[in-house]
């Protein structure tokens, strides 16, 4: 089986924004094509007009993610009128020679396996059949050992159980990761309380462990931000964690650098008034400029 690679920055790239979504559906599917047949990235004009339409052919060619016979482009082959090729293809994916000799590499493997396999079941007697479709990198049936670079099809086991916490000071247990909206109410001195019913009510279920100064800067926090908007925060930084959140720490800093906010006219404050537009849209805003900019120039052409 092989695989049409792509980069994680292709969702965001100004030629992925000039060709638009259906177009991209069809530049995926040809690809797979392509990475299935071993074409090097030359596509038929034929399984093009299978898969998508003239209008969605056209946005690849404009926007540069396909060329077509006369192209200019010195990293991809040349075309004869009945073909597309996938632009710079053969940088991300592996050649038709390289396929065919990681093949051939595996069917060795695979056949010295099975021949070692059968000396040693006939030494000991057992006659099983090992003539099947065998993994001769490890002895269980099914295609070759994964590609750790690629997508793992090995059921991922279910997440442990959290540790459990020992009682704080003052008695109660700190709220443990998955645990009730209720539990984390009750957590900490009362003016903590709020604030963490309001995070489980959110879905988010941490434990809390602060204490000393920190303890004293996270209620001086509270006063000045409000429940509200440390909520709002924390749901942003949760979405935004690439590993689970285990603890209410993770979300400390954040808040503490949030600046005092204005109120808004209902006197309610608003993260967006103290934060501005994040990094991730000012991006995504000149990406999609640069993408209106080839828009353009296709046109005119």
């Amino acid at each position: 089986m092989s695989w049409f690679k792509i980069d994680d920055g292709f969702h965001c790239h100004p030629k992925v924004f000039a060709a638009g979504t259906p177009a991209i559906g069809l530049y995926v599917r040809c690809g797979s094509w392509a990475a299935q047949q071993v074409t090097d990235g030359v596509v038929p004009k034929h399984v093009a007009k299978m898969y998508g339409t003239p209008r969605m052919i056209k946005a690849l060619v404009d926007a540069g993610l396909w060329h077509q016979k006369g192209h200019g482009c010195e990293s991809c082959p040349e075309l004869d009128a009945n073909s597309y090729a996938i632009h710079q293809y053969l940088e991300r994916n592996p050649s038709r020679v390289d396929t065919e000799l990681a093949r051939k590499a595996k069917s060795n493997r695979q056949q010295k396996w099975r021949e070692g396999k059968r000396n040693q079941q006939v030494n000991e007697g057992d006659a099983s059949n090992v003539d099947g479709d065998v993994d001769a990198s490890t002895s269980r049936h099914g295609d070759a050992a994964p590609d750790p670079t690629r997508p793992d099809p090995t059921p991922v086991p279910p997440t442990e159980e959290p540790p459990p916490y020992p009682p704080q000071a003052d008695g109660h247990l700190p709220a443990v990761y998955g645990q009730a909206p209720a539990a984390a109410a009750a957590v900490g001195p009362d003016w903590l309380q709020p604030l963490t019913a309001a995070m489980g009510t959110a879905g988010m279920h941490v434990p809390w462990k602060f204490k000393g100064d920190d303890l004293i800067r996270l209620h001086n926090d509270i006063q000045r931000l409000g429940i509200p908007l440390m909520v709002e925060q924390a749901s942003r930084s949760w979405q935004s964690a690439r590993t689970p959140v285990v603890s209410s720490r993770f979300f400390y800093d954040s808040w503490h650098a949030l600046p005092t906010p204005a109120p808004t006219p209902d006197g309610r404050p608003s993260l967006r008034s103290v934060t501005g537009p994040s990094k991730t849209t000012s991006y995504l805003e000149s990406m999609a400029a640069i993408a209106d900019e080839l828009r353009a120039a296709g046109g005119n052409q």
